[in-house]
């Protein structure tokens, strides 16, 4: 006998709940408030319906949560992407509304019942979570201090001939920012030209402070991620910020269930582009548009700092282009074999991580 599933569509207030037989046919949708009551009354729902196996889109965020209080208590907890809820909502020409992707997310779940677990980290592990909330303060820190050295860069162009000539045009703007500190305001001309040159001269031990504090969270992620165990830093071109954001991205690696499943998760498995082979292997093949470009990311930094450094990295890449693979073909062939090594060494540290545990039961 097939219980009947869950599906949940969370928001920042509400979440709702909708419920599906084996069938796919609606038994029954609700809506909480996104607070513990309405977890409680939902966790009440899904049980009255003798539900174990709940759908969740968007996990990570809003739904993360009422994911935590379903792992709580028992039921397991998948991830829906809303991509899988859309295709259910169109494929039946269905309206947009919390009703409607609730059930969606329960069909998508009975269609594909081996969805990845949530993605609400405390569930997988708190010191994950933990690394990720001190990955994410750098990562704001980081955007509000390029988006201020960018508009810094334009106040300079606008500053005063006189003030102007005192700097040197070249290098980083974090250079001619600092020169800025040593030009007396009294220089400039003009009432506004004064007021840019003191502003920025202010803004020089504000962008001090923005560096200590990313540099000190660095240092914390770092030891962040001694304690967990990871030895992604071992492999060259990844260091520890690449390496925090594989392990939060990525979460329990051992929910892709092979090497080409993470290639193409975080959109370096090559899509096939061909027809009239018939049953035989494509021929003609494309780059993944889609997948985690974060984690893409860090497997280009990788490849691109490898083929520098590694000598293995240069020979794979020579023997590519001796197969008559263009440098970018080379480049994805190289970052699809990087991904392979980047799952695998996630594998085995995640066994070794299990293993005193299992030692201790």
């Amino acid at each position: 006998m097939t219980f009947p599933v869950g599906g949940i569509d969370p928001h920042q207030d509400t979440f709702t709940v909708g419920i599906v037989n084996r069938h796919g046919v609606e038994i029954v949708c609700e809506t909480f408030s996104n607070t513990a009551a309405g977890y409680g009354e939902a966790i009440d729902l899904l049980d009255s319906h003798t539900v174990r196996q709940v759908g969740v889109e968007g996990s990570a965020k809003w739904g993360a949560h009422v994911a935590i209080a379903l792992c709580a208590a028992g039921f397991d907890a998948r991830e829906v992407p809303a991509s899988r809820s859309a295709a259910q909502r169109r494929s039946r020409r269905l309206e947009k509304t919390d009703a409607v992707d609730a059930v969606a997310s329960a069909r998508a779940l009975l269609a594909e019942p081996e969805l990845g677990p949530v993605q609400a980290l405390e569930v997988y592990d708190p010191l994950v979570a933990e690394i990720e909330a001190v990955l994410e303060h750098r990562r704001a820190l980081v955007a509000a201090r390029t988006l201020m050295l960018h508009h810094t860069a334009d106040q300079i162009s606008k500053l005063p001939t006189e003030v102007r000539d005192q700097l040197d045009t070249g290098g980083k703007i974090e250079g001619r920012l600092r020169r800025l500190e040593h030009i007396d305001p009294a220089c400039a001309a003009t009432p506004s030209g004064a007021y840019r040159l003191a502003w920025l001269q202010n803004f020089i031990d504000q962008d001090r402070a923005a560096r200590s504090e990313i540099r000190r969270l660095e240092r914390l992620i770092d030891e962040l991620l001694d304690r967990h165990g990871t030895t992604l830093r071992d492999e060259p071109g990844i260091g520890p910020i690449s390496a925090a954001t594989l392990v939060c991205e990525v979460g329990d690696p051992h929910r892709f269930g092979s090497e080409s499943k993470f290639a193409r998760w975080c959109g370096t498995g090559a899509v096939a582009l061909s027809s009239g082979e018939g049953t035989g292997n494509p021929i003609k093949h494309r780059r993944d548009f889609r997948g985690n470009r974060r984690i893409n990311s860090v497997l280009h930094i990788a490849s691109v700092t490898q083929a520098r450094q590694q000598p293995d990295a240069v020979a794979y890449l020579a023997r590519k282009a001796a197969e008559g693979k263009t440098r970018r073909e080379a480049r994805r062939a190289h970052k699809r074999h990087l991904a392979n090594r980047v799952i695998r060494r996630m594998w085995r540290d995640e066994q070794t991580r299990k293993q005193p545990l299992a030692h201790a039961a």
